[in-house]
């Protein structure tokens, strides 16, 4: 979903400017928190419907992330990572 600002974290990370992998592990975390919101890989799927990157299709007994709080939540933590305009 954010692979250059997770990219960005790992990298920080491992150059140990941990102060900067903090501040985009923060930024990060609500959206991580998100896609276990349900079952994996439902909102993982989902976000990438959200982000207009695929059509989210699943076989049973997964089913859809149907609209509503856990979908909003999602798109809001996606808003906020900076995936969504």
């Amino acid at each position: 979903e954010v692979p250059a600002a997770m990219s960005q974290l790992v990298h920080a990370g491992l150059a140990g400017n941990f102060a900067e992998a903090r501040k985009l592990h923060e930024l990060l975390l609500p959206l991580m928190r998100a896609n276990f919101v349900v079952s994996n890989p439902i909102p993982v799927k989902s976000a990438l419907e959200i982000m207009g990157r695929m059509e989210a299709h699943f076989r049973l007994p997964l089913t859809p992330l149907g609209e509503g709080e856990h979908r909003e939540a999602l798109a809001r933590a996606l808003r906020d990572a900076g995936a969504l305009a």
